[in-house]
């Protein structure tokens, strides 16, 4: 069993220990008992959910209450499989009409699916696909290009879990998301549109910042792990690249920080957008997530509560209530981003060139179903009305203009 340590919270401007990396922690398989390490927060929770996140299993077959802290307070996280096949169909009729008005007769319809959940996502290629070839002509169909790529490594995949999806499908195995894999697997001109559904934004690990009053400046906060295998929870003013890239990206002025707040901020989103941005500058993006909200309600609502310039913190869930450097947490960390918040980081990122909006499931759907489709009142689960699945769903979305 092991040894759970108590924590201590301090602050320490200089470190004599090594600082290590997610992937340094990866390849030696953590911080052996004897030696000392710092880790960054955001780092060290990767590290932690690193071994929970990429499965082959479909994660999201019920819906799982976690723990938002309290007992009292569960939450349960949408499962986006509930709202299809009629999101995939209004998913493939937004790509559909960008690809015609923006890139037809030019340029394929390059549509890259970001995934951690295989199976959920194995599933709404096929609907989206199945639906695409059933509409378009071969000609028009065949220029289509869709790429499932995994948000870590997720190798030895069999090629038979493409059967019966229709047209140009491929797993990318061999280069999960990262800063060199678009350089080496997307050598293109074309725009490419990029997917991720429910699964990845979550999962993105978050920097815990503050702007400490005492000192005027930033501070990051870091693990330290001394020779007894004890973590003490660390802010020191010396940060890393990317969790200064990322207070650029979110707090551009001073004049909405709150001093000695600790905030979470999307460090990891931010490095996938910048990565997007810098490399493929043509692109879109779509993407559906459970947003950080003060209730489930339409976004409208949301947007009525937050200042167009919204740098709150991510909301961190917890499927226990075990300490996050606890060494008796054994389930995923996830993180409710909030999407106003990524809106505006988005939209910085790329300045004139591209830009995104954010609208609940219910509003998307209803802007994209045909009249048949509605009328038809399509049924999922314990025959219940899957317009109505969709109208009660929390799921928002985030996706180019």
């Amino acid at each position: 069993m092991k040894k759970f340590f108590p924590i201590r919270i301090q602050v320490r401007l200089k470190s004599d220990y090594p600082l290590l990396s997610f992937e340094q922690l990866v390849s030696t398989n953590g911080i052996k008992q004897g030696q000392v390490g710092r880790i960054s927060l955001r780092d060290y929770i990767e590290w932690q959910n690193f071994p929970y996140i990429m499965k082959r299993e479909n994660f999201f077959t019920q819906k799982n209450p976690v723990s938002m802290g309290t007992k009292s307070d569960p939450l349960l996280f949408d499962n986006i499989l509930d709202c299809d096949p009629l999101f995939s169909k209004c998913l493939a009729k937004w790509l559909l009409v960008n690809y015609k008005l923006n890139d037809y007769p030019y340029y394929d319809l390059n549509v890259v699916h970001i995934y951690t959940n295989l199976p959920q996502g194995i599933q709404i290629c096929k609907n989206l696909m199945t639906y695409l070839k059933s509409t378009l002509s071969d000609n028009m169909f065949q220029k289509i290009k869709y790429f499932m790529v995994p948000l870590y490594k997720c190798d030895n995949i069999p090629p038979k879990i493409l059967d019966g999806i229709p047209g140009s499908v491929s797993l990318v195995q061999d280069y999960p998301v990262s800063p060199n894999m678009l350089q080496k697997k997307f050598i293109t001109e074309d725009p490419i549109h990029f997917l991720m559904l429910n699964d990845v934004i979550k999962y993105t690990t978050h920097d815990l910042v503050r702007y400490s009053s005492h000192d005027d400046t930033w501070q990051q906060c870091f693990v330290d792990i001394n020779k007894n295998g004890e973590k003490s929870k660390i802010f020191d003013s010396s940060m890393d690249y990317s969790c200064k890239l990322a207070l650029e990206q979110i707090f551009d002025d001073q004049s909405h920080i709150i001093s000695d707040k600790e905030l979470y901020i999307p460090t990891k989103l931010i490095e996938i957008l910048m990565t997007i941005k810098n490399n493929i500058p043509q692109h879109r993006i779509f993407t559906v997530d459970t947003p950080q909200r003060s209730s489930p309600k339409i976004v409208s609502f949301l947007k009525s509560l937050f200042s167009p310039r919204s740098t709150g913190s991510s909301q961190v869930i917890q499927s226990c209530s075990d300490s996050i450097l606890s060494d008796k947490r054994n389930e995923r960390i996830y993180f409710m981003t909030n999407f106003l918040q990524l809106q505006n980081i988005y939209n910085e990122i790329n300045s004139s060139s591209n830009s995104c909006e954010v609208e609940d499931m219910a509003d998307f759907v209803e802007k994209w179903i045909s009249p048949s489709e509605r009328n038809r009142r399509p049924l999922s689960g314990e025959d219940k009305p899957q317009l109505k699945v969709i109208k009660n769903s929390s799921l928002a979305i985030l996706h180019s203009t």
